[in-house]
């Protein structure tokens, strides 16, 4: 299955998406020489009914000469957003919000996200400062280790030879450091994720779908992964040097 799902990704998820995302920033580059926007990427901070009430007005004003009021209007919207992503992007939300099911069904969130009834259950259950976290058992092994915590792909090489990788979830663009690293944990997925997969191809230990793995473990800290029993142990403090 696993040649499949990478394929799937590739074509899917990066070969359609690359193509659609860089005709999006041609339409933004259009904006921004119409100074609607400061730059090209700023169009991603714009709905899609915002672009093409923008779109609309750029091609009126410039076909009858009139003055557009789009300059004045969309940069002070994107500077909030922009704003608010940054601020947004240093918080860690919970893993699960509202009220807990009475049974999860779905076969792709239990298979692919790790959402199960039990993990829901988990979660709820969780308080922050423990020294255990829980989550599927993706890939058999156990590995005591020096973690390092990566909250994007462009982190990845700050990643160090034996370091024990934990992360929201990995995808097919962070394939080259699974060489480096001796064990994953990661925040959501179930045993059918891309890093469960990965790791049972390298023999990595594998502990998915924790929660919050992310925002407890520290880069430099001690842990133990039980990729057998979905356990992950905080032995020690990040190392402050």
């Amino acid at each position: 299955m696993f040649p499949y799902v990478e394929e799937h990704k590739f074509f899917c998820d990066y070969w359609f998406l690359t193509r659609w995302w860089n005709k999006v920033r041609e339409f933004g580059a259009l904006l921004a020489g119409g100074e609607f926007l400061a730059d090209a990427e700023d169009i991603f901070h714009l709905s899609r009914h915002e672009v093409a009430s923008a779109l609309d007005e750029l091609l009126l004003t410039w076909a009858t000469g009139g003055e557009p009021l789009g300059p004045h209007h969309w940069p002070p919207i994107v500077a909030r957003r922009r704003q608010l992503l940054e601020r947004l992007a240093k918080w860690t939300p919970p893993p699960a919000l509202g009220v807990t099911p009475a049974e999860v069904t779905d076969p792709m969130t239990i298979m692919l996200w790790g959402v199960t009834t039990d993990r829901v259950r988990e979660w709820a259950r969780q308080q922050d400062g423990g020294s255990e976290l829980r989550g599927a058992a993706a890939s058999p092994g156990t590995v005591e280790g020096v973690a390092r915590v990566v909250r994007s792909v462009s982190e990845i090489a700050d990643v160090r030879e034996g370091e024990i990788l934990v992360c929201g979830s990995t995808s097919p663009a962070w394939a080259p450091i699974f060489s480096k690293i001796r064990a994953t944990v990661t925040d959501v997925g179930g045993v059918m994720s891309h890093a469960a997969i990965v790791c049972r191809e390298y023999g990595l230990p594998a502990v998915v779908g924790t929660g919050r793995a992310s925002s407890q473990i520290r880069t430099g800290q001690t842990i133990r992964v039980d990729g057998s029993a979905g356990i992950v142990t905080l032995v020690g403090e990040a190392d402050s040097t």
